[in-house]
């Protein structure tokens, strides 16, 4: 995946159209709702606001697509003042998208008794990729995500590890609430999914304009 580099690092500037905005957003938030089918399947988590949702969903029968979007709120007017107007609307969008997909395609992509080993391999790669997509297109799943595109804008910290470093901090409160070999095999999907953006998602690599 890795390209010629550009001099410009500057990632706020807009680099695709609005019909390739538009058709790189829905392309990555159907694989990231795809994900989180898959993880909601064979009751596992994942990391960041969404695998906190998962755990509200989980512990109350709220359904996941409105507490997804309800814990993402706070962090849009942080979107706002740090990344920008485009950043923090693209994100509202793609949560909601993911949101609204997540649940609409249940009765539609059956995967009851899928193994969580598979559910986890899957969800990280595609919501790995998914969630590529969405930085490369100034968006995010909002909440961690946010904060940790800022951190790496400006400290120059792997976003990736930054979110793999939240998302063991939530593993270790979920054994309170999900059986140990479902936090493990959870732990694996969020693992790869971090390993895809620290290894793809670099200010130093080529950011297509």
């Amino acid at each position: 995946m890795r390209q010629n580099k550009v001099m410009s690092t500057d990632l706020s500037i807009p680099r695709y159209s609005w019909i390739e905005d538009l058709q790189g957003l829905l392309v990555a938030t159907t694989e990231a709702a795809l994900g989180m089918h898959l993880l909601r399947a064979a009751g596992l988590i994942t990391g960041g606001t969404a695998g906190l949702a998962l755990l509200i969903s989980y512990a109350s029968g709220w359904g996941f697509g409105l507490v997804f979007f309800l814990v993402n709120l706070p962090f849009y007017a942080f979107a706002w003042m740090r990344k920008g107007r485009g950043f923090a609307v693209k994100s509202l969008v793609s949560v909601t998208a993911v949101s609204l997909l997540a649940e609409a395609m249940a009765p539609f992509v059956p995967v009851d008794g899928i193994h969580p080993a598979a559910a986890a391999t899957l969800f990280g790669v595609v919501c790995g990729v998914g969630l590529l997509g969405l930085f490369r297109h100034d968006s995010s799943l909002g909440g961690v995500s946010i904060v940790a595109l800022i951190l790496q804008d400006r400290l120059g910290i792997r976003a990736g590890w930054i979110q793999l470093g939240y998302d063991l901090s939530l593993f270790a409160v979920a054994l309170a609430v999900l059986p140990a070999d479902r936090v493990l095999w959870s732990a694996l999907g969020a693992l790869i999914l971090n390993a895809i953006i620290a290894m793809n998602h670099r200010r130093d690599w080529y950011v297509v304009t």
